[in-house]
C-alpha cells in the first residue's frame, strides 16, 4: 500500500464519483479505478460501491477514509516542516495539568516550545485528575499530566514518576513529629480532603479499604490551597504529595510526616490519544514534557519523586 494509493480513495469517497475524482485528479479514469482495486485487493475488502450513480463507501471504506485522511495530513505536515525548517512550523497543542504539579511542570515546557518550535501555540487548561480524563477522552485536551488515572479507552498512558505522600498537619497540631507514620494510626486523625473522585481521594480511599482502615473525615473541601490553608489554621491534617506542601513545610508553616508500613505513593501519568490519532506536535509535546519532568526530578526540584521505568498502558 502506498500513500498515492490512499490520496486517490480519498478523492473518489469526498467526490462521489470516479469520474469527478479523475477529473480534480487530473489522470485518467481507468487508471484511477485500478489504483482503487489494487488497494481493495491489498485489504481484501470491498471499499466502495460502485452503481450508476457514482459510489456509495462501504462500512470498511467509511473505517478507512478517517485514517487515511489523518495520515495524508499529517504526511503533508511533516513534509511542510521539512521544507521549510523546524522555526516555521505553526500548529496548536492543548496541554491538561493539574493545579500542584502544573505548576512545576508548564514554566518549563513553554520555554522548550518557545526555544524548539517558537510558531507553535501551547494551550494550558488546569483542572484535577478527573476532570482532566474527562476532557482528554472528549479531546477537548491534547495531551495531560495525570495523578494516578482510570484506564481510558483509546488513551495511551505511560507513568512518568512516583512521588511520596505524607501526612501534613501544623506544628501545633497534636499529629504533628518529625517520625514516620503508619496508615493504621492515621485512621485516628480528623483529615481534611478533597471529595472523591479527586485522585488523590481514590488513591487514599483505595489504601485505606485494601487495608480495612476506617478514615476519619472531618472535612470536604475541593480546593488544595484552601485546604492548605484549613490544616495550618490546625483545623486538621490532610494528606498530600511532598512536593504539594514542601514549600509550606521549608517555611515552617506545616510538618509534615512520612507515611509508612504501607507507603503512600502517588504516581504520574502522561496520557494522549493513541500515536494513530495523535498530532505530530502532540506527540512532540508530550515528548517534552517527559523530558521536563524527568530534569525536574534530576534537578531535585520535584520533592520526593523519583523517575519510573518507561512502561505504558493501554
Amino acid at each position: 500500500m502506498d500513500i498515492r494509493g490512499l490520496r486517490y480513495f480519498v478523492h473518489v469517497a469526498r467526490a462521489g464519483s470516479f469520474s469527478r475524482a479523475a477529473t480534480e485528479l487530473h489522470i485518467a479514469q481507468p487508471a484511477l479505478s485500478r489504483q482503487i482495486k489494487k488497494l481493495e485487493d491489498e485489504l481484501g475488502t470491498q471499499l466502495l460501491l460502485r452503481h450508476g450513480r457514482g459510489v456509495t463507501i462501504t462500512d470498511a471504506g467509511a473505517v478507512l477514509l478517517t485514517d487515511a485522511e489523518h495520515v495524508i495530513d499529517r504526511l503533508a505536515q511533516t513534509l511542510d516542516v521539512l521544507k521549510k525548517g523546524h522555526q516555521s512550523f505553526a500548529g496548536q497543542v492543548t496541554i491538561g495539568v493539574p493545579p500542584t504539579s502544573g505548576l512545576l511542570i508548564v514554566p518549563r515546557v513553554v520555554a522548550a516550545l518557545r526555544e524548539r518550535w517558537p510558531h507553535a501555540t501551547l494551550a494550558i487548561r488546569e483542572g484535577i485528575s478527573s476532570f482532566l480524563e474527562e476532557w482528554l477522552v472528549d479531546r477537548r485536551i491534547d495531551v495531560a499530566v495525570l495523578h494516578n488515572p482510570s484506564p481510558l479507552g483509546g488513551i495511551h498512558m505511560t507513568p512518568v514518576l512516583k512521588e511520596r505522600m505524607v501526612l501534613a498537619c501544623a506544628p501545633h497540631h497534636p499529629a504533628a513529629s518529625k517520625r514516620g507514620i503508619r496508615l493504621q494510626d492515621i485512621a485516628q486523625i480528623p483529615l481534611i480532603l478533597p471529595s472523591l473522585p479527586h485522585s488523590n481521594r481514590r488513591l487514599i480511599e483505595g489504601a485505606a479499604t485494601r487495608h480495612n482502615i476506617r478514615l476519619k473525615l472531618a472535612l470536604e473541601v475541593d480546593s488544595i490551597p484552601l485546604i492548605k490553608a484549613m490544616v495550618k489554621s490546625g483545623d486538621g491534617a490532610t494528606i498530600q504529595t511532598l512536593a504539594g506542601v514542601a514549600a509550606e513545610a521549608a517555611r515552617g508553616e506545616l510538618v509534615t510526616r512520612a507515611i509508612e508500613r504501607p507507603p503512600l505513593t502517588s504516581t504520574i501519568w502522561i496520557a494522549m490519544p493513541h500515536e494513530a490519532h495523535a498530532s505530530w506536535l502532540t506527540l512532540e509535546v508530550a515528548r517534552l514534557l517527559k523530558a521536563c519532568i524527568a530534569q525536574l526530578v534530576t534537578e531535585k526540584a520535584w520533592v520526593g519523586a523519583r523517575l519510573v521505568e518507561a512502561t505504558s498502558q493501554e
